[in-house]
């Protein structure tokens, strides 16, 4: 960088030690921040693949008080299943044979989003509801 000398004589500027003192600064902020900004994000994800679930079983549930069974679904957990950060399916309960009197709902994060905490989040009609992460008790809050 060349100094400019102003009217008075003295010179005005940064030198490089003073740029890079504040390029460190701002590395270690971002260095600090960016890992706390990915965990408010993954729980509004979370948050998103909750409540797919949950309105998608309360779809579920009424198709079976009309039909007597559950359907088979699969869609996105964005607006009226389209889009969004996870991928909606349903399938048989654990120990069940098929999906006709118990269902089971699963929220699978979609391949651009990274979550080892969470990973599927699942749901059932008989009430249970949980995760296949490496912290499940960050599930369902």
């Amino acid at each position: 960088m060349t100094a400019l000398k102003s009217s008075a004589g003295s010179i005005r500027g940064f030198t490089l030690i003073e740029a890079m003192i504040v390029v460190a600064i701002l590395a270690i902020l971002a260095a600090i921040s960016y890992p706390s900004y990915l965990g408010f994000m993954r729980k509004g994800w979370r948050a998103e693949a909750r409540s797919a679930l949950v309105q998608q079983m309360q779809q579920q549930e009424r198709t079976y008080t009309l039909a007597g069974q559950y359907k088979r679904y699969e869609g996105g957990s964005g607006d009226g299943g389209a889009g969004g950060k996870y991928l909606v399916q349903s399938g048989n309960c654990e120990g069940q044979g098929s999906i006709d009197r118990c269902i089971r709902l699963t929220a699978t994060p979609n391949e651009s989003l990274s979550d080892p905490e969470v990973g599927v989040l699942w749901l059932d009609s008989t009430g249970d509801k949980g995760c296949d992460g490496t912290a499940p008790s960050r599930c369902w809050q």
